[in-house]
């Protein structure tokens, strides 16, 4: 992984690190996105879902908007998967003829984990249409809806444990390794694409840490955490899912603009 960075080995002058940072900062940023959105935005709606959960009653409170399957986190998952969908589908329209068979691939199978994603989610639209389940699903779905998740446990945790370790691994640790060590993607790498960056890491780590109140909570018989923790580690998952492609799709952009070739196979 070490290959998808690079570390100056010789020390330029004061003035010609400060004309290079400039020209680097100019041409390709650090933050393909405003801090608002990447940083700000992710801590301050977990705080707040939070502070709803203690402070608001969850019957007719604010609690009451968060509970049930068409709740705003369940929503908000839904439409973030498709926001990332179409952006995905636009990197793959503006960028095609310049991308080689590795990174289309990569994002076909996005699309399609957005759109599969997605569906699991409202049950295909059954959360929103309200139809009656099938007799196929009403005998194998735990909890009698449209979707495969509920199925069985291979199909409800795997996805979700290795999508977690994924983002653990790719979101955190390794972006913070580089940052600790000054190492910067380097997009003459055949798999930079792969790489999230720091607009990444503030979801990344909510993600991670989502549910571990509640496991603690249970384990100890301690009750300081809110009930909804799961579809919220989910909404966060599917926020990390638009950020990357977001991120993607700006790098790729700047990278055109700048003259560079991004795509070196």
């Amino acid at each position: 992984m070490s290959a998808l960075y690079n570390r100056n080995t010789v020390k330029p002058s004061a003035s010609t690190r400060t004309k290079n940072a400039f020209e680097e900062r100019r041409r390709l940023p650090n933050h393909e996105l405003p801090r608002f959105w990447w940083l700000y935005v992710p801590l301050a709606f977990f705080a707040t879902r939070y502070a709803i959960h203690l402070f608001s009653d969850s019957r007719n409170g604010l609690e009451s908007w968060f509970r049930n399957e068409t709740g705003v986190v369940e929503n908000m998952t839904v439409l973030l998967l498709m926001i990332a969908l179409g952006v995905a589908i636009c990197t793959l329209c503006r960028f095609g003829k310049e991308l080689h068979l590795c990174p289309k691939i990569f994002l076909l199978l996005y699309c399609l984990g957005c759109i599969y994603y997605a569906g699991e989610e409202a049950s295909w639209g059954q959360h929103w249409f309200g139809w009656e389940t099938g007799d196929f699903f009403r005998k194998i779905n735990d909890q009698q809806e449209t979707n495969f998740h509920n199925t069985s446990v291979l199909l409800d945790r795997l996805p979700k444990a290795i999508i977690s370790l994924l983002i653990f691994i790719g979101g955190i640790v390794a972006p913070l390794h580089y940052m600790m060590r000054k190492r910067r993607i380097n997009y003459q790498n055949r798999l930079w694409w792969l790489m999230p960056t720091a607009v990444c890491l503030p979801t990344a780590v909510i993600a991670s840490i989502a549910t571990l109140p509640s496991k603690i909570g249970r384990a100890t018989d301690l009750k300081f955490y809110f009930d909804q923790a799961q579809e919220t580690k989910e909404l966060y998952i599917a926020i990390f899912i638009l950020l990357f492609i977001i991120s993607l799709y700006v790098r790729m952009l700047r990278l055109r603009h700048a003259g560079r070739h991004f795509s070196p196979f």
